[in-house]
């Protein structure tokens, strides 16, 4: 079967992976050995064995050789099971399928004559875990093997979205936008975080979603100055500009958003002149990105244009800028995050740097100012789909001129 075909479905996966693997090398892969609530970057745990399998249970493993073709030999290992508490096993499109108990058995076979093992081992540095347990593991069993990362690999393919996953991607940018909708209209005088929070929160899951993909940040004044503010109780003033930067799972898959609405009702003139000027950057960055550019490319023009305005705006003065064609040092204190990331089944998707743009590769774009000296910032994000040419707003439906958000406002 061509691979090609099944591009996106957890067989299609495995093949595509088996055939990017070195010549004679397996893959090993694994659940941790203890459950867990949720993910930390992704609505759900395990988002690389997930894909790759569709299971996301503790104690569950996979061993994965390498083949040309793709059709190297899969072995699906098992947790134990209570059909009296868990009710039947969750079906798996692998044949091969050991109890968990057999891993440590099957992989010294499968690897005797195997130099070099592929394994996993959690590389998001946005989704830390406890440990490298299955690295360990591996190293005790069989000490004399070359151990390398597997992480490069699934990067690379999860990077390219197939047909079926950009349609779910499109659902959740709709979903996003329609609860968006709903939350913004709670913004107001003497609300807190956490009520703007739940009407989002409650509009995604009435329609489906799993939920947030991770901590949502509600923000407003001076929090918003902390990138990843955590607190949600304090009342907003009148006199804020606040930051919603929500996430939403639909399908397994991600969407990101942030978008700024003044708590009063009117963007004040100093907020205005920030607010386009990030705007504007918003969509040149877009424009920034197509087939075979590199995102270290784009995020210094990125911030060649986040200075610019800087400079027109006089929040930063010409001396500030020694050579006019590379971002100054004083730009870092308005603008100190990368404008952008791959998204995905983990909002930040740990795709190579190095891995050139391509058509069904998704991002995150999110410019922003934060003047710390005035007591706010200015941040916002869409997530678009390279294509052939260039890149398409996924987040299209979102409001985001000043005036559209104005008129959400029900004050």
């Amino acid at each position: 079967m061509d691979s090609r075909s099944e591009h996106g479905s957890f067989s299609g996966n495995r093949r595509r992976l088996s055939a990017s693997l070195p010549p004679g090398s397996l893959a090993v892969i694994a659940t941790g050995p203890h459950p867990l609530p949720c993910g930390v970057d992704s609505a759900k745990p395990w988002p690389d064995f997930h894909y790759l399998t569709g299971l996301r249970e503790p104690q569950s493993g996979l061993i994965l050789e390498a083949h040309p073709a793709g059709e190297g030999r899969a072995v699906l290992f098992a947790p134990p099971h209570d059909h009296l508490w868990d009710g039947p096993t969750v079906e798996c499109d692998i044949a091969d399928v050991r109890p968990w108990t057999e891993f440590e058995t099957v992989l010294r076979a499968m690897a005797f004559q195997t130099p070099v093992l592929l394994v996993h081992s959690p590389e998001n540095p946005f989704a830390p875990q406890e440990d490298h347990w299955l690295a360990h593991l591996c190293r005790r069993l069989l000490p004399l093997h070359a151990l390398e990362r597997l992480a490069p690999f699934l990067g690379r393919l999860r990077a390219e979205k197939s047909p079926a996953e950009i349609a779910h991607l499109r659902e959740a940018h709709a979903l996003a936008a329609r609860a968006f909708r709903r939350a913004i209209g709670f913004v107001r005088p003497g609300v807190r975080g956490f009520e703007v929070k739940a009407e989002f929160l409650h509009e995604i899951t009435r329609h489906g979603s799993a939920g947030l993909c991770c901590p949502p940040i509600t923000a407003a004044g001076a929090e918003v100055l902390a990138l990843h503010w955590p607190g949600d109780r304090r009342p907003w003033n009148g006199d804020e500009m606040a930051l919603l930067d929500f996430t939403v799972e639909w399908n397994g898959l991600c969407a990101d958003m942030a978008r700024c609405a003044p708590v009063g009702g009117r963007f004040s003139p100093r907020h205005r002149a920030v607010y386009d000027a990030v705007l504007r950057v918003l969509r040149e960055a877009t424009g920034l990105l197509r087939p075979g550019r590199l995102l270290d490319e784009c995020q210094q023009e990125v911030e060649l244009l986040l200075q610019h305005e800087l400079l027109r705006m006089g929040l930063l003065k010409s001396s500030d800028v020694k050579d006019p064609a590379s971002p100054s040092p004083a730009l870092h204190s308005f603008f100190m995050h990368e404008a952008f990331h791959h998204i995905g089944i983990e909002v930040h998707d740990p795709v190579p740097a190095s891995l050139p743009l391509a058509p069904g590769h998704v991002l995150a774009v999110e410019p922003a100012l934060y003047v710390a000296a005035e007591g706010f910032g200015i941040r916002l994000e869409n997530n678009v789909l390279i294509t052939e040419t260039g890149a398409e707003n996924l987040s299209a439906a979102l409001p985001v001129e000043a005036e559209e958000i104005e008129g959400l406002l029900h004050l």
